[in-house]
């Protein structure tokens, strides 16, 4: 069979001062009509997705954006139809949003946009609007009283709002004894944290999720099923292998590593932000850089169409990192 044709589109999620974002719904007549969606719209031949997204803001809401930053690309296949989705941020525009073509307009608090009906390929895009721009994991080795500190101290920072608890080296039930003290230490910061262990032990924690590492991944990748208890399910990426592994299982988001030369891997040949950007962008979900990360790496990852970035000793603000 002759795979279809690929669409490109550019999208733009525009927000007003106070976060929320701006949806149109999509005229009836239309395919999926009725359904809300970022305003946006098709790449000519030969246009850069950049520029059609600067093109089809002005035609439809006559405004002309200042800046706009990759935020994520999407290829979704719909019965005999395959789009591309070039999401992007706004950083400011000129003009002042109206619908142009008569489509109805609406500011939509982020977490209300779940609410709405969207095309099914806007679900990763919602996804990365809920996500911050940095994915603290855990170090190791600490004791469990210095971790639990080293969090809170880093929790405290307002910086962190996603954490992955990472202790390979202890057994099982030390996992789940230091979860138990971590998880509400992080939801009293209003932060979600994912076990990277099993999904039995996350549930029983109370965690927000799992984090799949290469053994796990490929072992639900296998299973063709997605960890059960409905929580977030993340993933670590390294090559093209594993990344088709976690868009098999949908996971929720990836980390892609290591992007650049760490100091507990001196001798590990990084992938790059050329090639950050190739697996990010081929992900069809939130993607993070690992590896060398510090939160001055932010800007890059972002404009390589990444999430943000994920990191331990750039991200902790505790005792000494050991990873």
């Amino acid at each position: 069979m002759t795979a279809p044709r690929c669409l490109d589109v550019a999208i733009g999620v525009i927000r007003d001062p106070g976060g929320a974002c701006l949806v149109a719904r999509r005229p009836r007549d239309l395919p999926q009509g009725g359904l809300w969606e970022f305003p946006g719209g098709k790449v000519a031949p030969g246009e850069s997705p950049a520029r059609a997204l600067a093109r089809e803001l002005d035609e439809e809401l006559g405004i002309l954006p200042r800046r706009a930053l990759p935020l994520i690309t999407v290829t979704h296949d719909y019965p005999g139809r395959r789009v591309r989705l070039h999401g992007f941020t706004v950083h400011g525009y000129a003009g002042t949003p109206r619908g142009r073509e008569g489509q109805p307009l609406r500011w939509v608090a982020v977490q209300d946009l779940p609410g709405l009906d969207f095309p099914a390929a806007n679900r990763p895009i919602l996804r990365a609007l809920t996500l911050p721009d940095r994915y603290l994991i855990t170090p190791e080795p600490l004791d469990p009283e210095g971790l639990l500190r080293g969090l809170a101290r880093t929790l405290a920072t307002g910086t962190v709002r996603l954490v992955q608890l990472r202790a390979p080296a202890r057994t099982q039930a030390e996992v789940l004894a230091l979860a138990r003290e971590a998880v509400p230490l992080c939801h009293r910061h209003g932060a979600r944290i994912l076990l990277n262990a099993d999904p039995e032990t996350a549930s029983a924690a109370g965690a927000d999720g799992v984090h799949l590492n290469g053994v796990r991944l490929a072992r639900w990748a296998a299973r063709g099923l997605r960890p059960q208890g409905g929580g977030l399910v993340a993933a670590s990426v390294h090559d093209e292998v594993s990344l088709e592994q976690a868009r098999c299982l949908g996971c929720d988001w990836i980390v892609i590593s290591p992007v650049a030369p760490t100091a507990t891997h001196p001798g590990g040949k990084p992938l790059g932000w050329n090639r950050f950007a190739e697996l990010a962008r081929a992900a069809g979900c939130p993607a993070y850089a690992l590896g060398g990360m510090t939160p001055a790496h932010i800007p890059r990852a972002r404009a390589c169409g990444g999430q943000g970035v994920a990191g331990i000793r750039g991200l902790w603000q505790g005792e000494a990192a050991g990873g």
